[in-house]
């Protein structure tokens, strides 16, 4: 439900004010039906249940536009919980939900360089121990007479998605500490195709 609220909260800063079919279709190609559980239909329900919730304003349009068209913005409570949820993304290692980070990938831009060098550092650290504590929980696994004997491949696929996040992890910092990519405070390292209305042309500085 997180990765959920922190797309869509991420999404409407991007085109604020932005209307639902809009963030829908945008949603839609970053492909998070696959990689979040989010079904395409429920991204309305959702973008209401934060305005309910006071994270977004709705934006009823006036005279000559499609009748019940509603936009969204953030509010203050929204912005706070956007960054709220991208840190704990961010910082907080789940191997079994994979699109937390996924998610903080698509918004690491809203937060400065040092902070994302330090994120990722730790995330280093989590699963290096991880990975140190491995052969210990798979030989409590093998030595539990109550556990089938197939259950030790689940935890080692597990195992395995976790040793793969720690090389890409290694080479993500890195690749952050050599300069590349922009962040907040940043001038951009990438450009919108003419035309196309974001706020990507500008990167805002988080919150002090």
């Amino acid at each position: 439900m997180s990765t959920t609220r922190l797309l869509l909260l991420g999404v409407v800063r991007i085109f604020q004010p932005a209307y639902g079919y809009q963030l829908r279709r945008e949603l839609m190609t970053w492909q998070v039906e696959h990689w979040a559980n989010i079904n395409p239909g429920s991204i309305y329900t959702g973008l209401r249940t934060l305005a309910k919730h006071g994270y977004l304003m709705e934006l009823e349009e006036g005279a000559g536009h499609k009748p019940g068209r509603t936009s969204y913005k953030l509010t203050n409570d929204g912005e706070s919980e956007y960054f709220s949820l991208l840190r704990s993304a961010l910082w907080t290692v789940n191997g079994f939900q994979p699109g937390q980070m996924q998610a903080a990938l698509s918004f690491l831009w809203s937060l400065r360089r040092d902070e994302v060098l330090a994120a990722l550092e730790s995330r280093i650290v989590q699963l290096e121990q991880l990975e140190k504590a491995e052969p210990f929980s798979e030989r409590q696994i093998a030595e539990d007479p109550g556990t089938p004997n197939h259950v030790v491949e689940m935890f080692r696929i597990s195992s395995a998605r976790d040793r793969g996040e720690l090389e890409w992890t290694r080479g993500f910092r890195q690749r952050v500490a050599d300069g590349e990519y922009s962040f907040a405070g940043e001038p951009p390292s990438w450009e919108p195709p003419p035309g196309l209305t974001t706020h990507w042309g500008t990167i805002p500085d988080p919150p002090g």
